[in-house]
């Protein structure tokens, strides 16, 4: 879906390449894969330092 911006439920995280043990503990981060209501989806903003979360589906 090009161009389209929707929410949706984050379900779990998926996998996250800066520190495996964050998936276990479900630690948001830039670049963490989560699961979604829509699918899966890259996390693209720092919701740390943002507060909000943005990404793409993958």
């Amino acid at each position: 879906q090009k161009g389209k911006t929707q929410k949706t439920v984050i379900v779990t995280v998926v996998e996250n390449p800066s520190n495996p043990h964050l998936v276990r503990r479900n630690i948001l981060t830039k670049g963490a894969v989560v699961e979604t209501k829509m699918g899966k989806a890259r996390i693209t903003s720092r919701p740390g330092q943002e507060g909000t979360l943005n990404g793409v589906l993958i």
